[in-house]
């Protein structure tokens, strides 16, 4: 793409766009979700061997697992540093994720913008994508953590604040769920905000490439700020997508909770439903990724730098 579109992309274009590359690379979803169930998968079975070889011949940790809260106590009180370690290493996977999601997010967006046609040329084009963009998108990233410990984390803590006192009076869970939802719901809308922006500015870094400007980040955060204000389009196709993602999830728990899965046909079909989520959630990035690039590609390039001598 060497310049902007001139048609007006609204929101029915951008979920169109999104279900053209969801279907267009399903090779990429499935390499995607297959990816991201190695790393859980792995850091599980990690999980799982640390707490059977502590607990597996202690029945008060049946017990913890099958709810009774004062087991589970127990079992805590108990471990030493077992939950320390685990609580490491699932912030290890989780770090582990976010540099990988650096790496995969440039080469969707790669692929998205260039459109390769075979299987051969959409490999090239997205291990060339990642590559390009990883470091700026490192750079991308810590500045993202700023301003979301910023923005959304002083929303939440003043919203916290703010029903702090009515902990110590509420007596039901239902008035207290209503408060903490009332009190965190500008954090999470300013969240959903926030992501947007930075979606819109690794679309453009994607597409430009600037690794050697070091500013390069921050520059484009600030015209993604500029493009999301002017095109309302963006912030509603993203809160779509967070929409399909909590009903895939209400879906998920509709099927694994209220019908009996006993015995290992229960165990392997609660599996699949859940792999079954999560192929759903990694097909709703894709296309919410999609959708950004059809409305990304009507952005005027940003200014050049001139370089003396030209």
């Amino acid at each position: 793409m060497t310049g902007a579109r001139k048609d007006v992309v609204g929101l029915r274009a951008m979920v169109r766009a999104g279900g053209r590359a969801v279907s267009e690379y399903t090779g990429m979803v499935l390499g995607l979700f297959v990816i991201q169930a190695m790393v859980a998968f792995g850091s599980g079975l990690v999980v799982t061997g640390l707490l059977t070889s502590r607990f597996a011949e202690r029945p008060i940790f049946d017990d913890a697992v099958d709810g009774d809260a004062v087991s589970l106590l127990e079992v805590l009180r108990s471990s030493g540093m077992l939950v320390s370690a685990t609580v490491w290493i699932l912030i290890g996977t989780a770090l582990l994720w976010v540099m990988l999601s650096w790496f995969l997010t440039g080469g969707i967006l790669a692929v998205l913008t260039e459109r390769p046609r075979d299987r051969r040329e959409t490999a090239r084009c997205f291990g060339a994508g990642g590559a390009a963009t990883f470091f700026v998108f490192v750079r991308l990233g810590l500045l993202s953590l700023v301003v979301h410990g910023f923005v959304v984390g002083g929303l939440a803590t003043v919203g916290l604040g703010v029903i702090a006192t009515r902990f110590e009076h509420t007596l039901r869970l239902g008035p207290l769920v209503l408060d903490l939802l009332a009190a965190l719901t500008p954090a999470l809308l300013a969240a959903v905000a926030v992501g947007t922006v930075f979606d819109y500015a690794r679309a453009e870094l994607a597409l430009r490439r600037p690794t050697h400007d070091h500013l390069g980040a921050f520059r484009a955060m600030i015209r993604a700020v500029g493009f999301m204000v002017r095109r309302p389009a963006a912030l509603a196709h993203v809160m779509l997508g967070w929409t399909s993602f909590l009903a895939v999830s209400l879906v998920y728990v509709w099927a694994s909770h209220g019908h009996p899965m006993l015995g290992a046909t229960g165990a392997v079909a609660l599996f699949v439903i859940r792999q079954g989520l999560s192929l759903a959630r990694m097909a709703i990035k894709v296309g919410v990724i999609g959708g950004q690039v059809e409305l990304g590609q009507t952005r005027p390039p940003p200014p050049r730098k001139v370089v003396d001598g030209e």
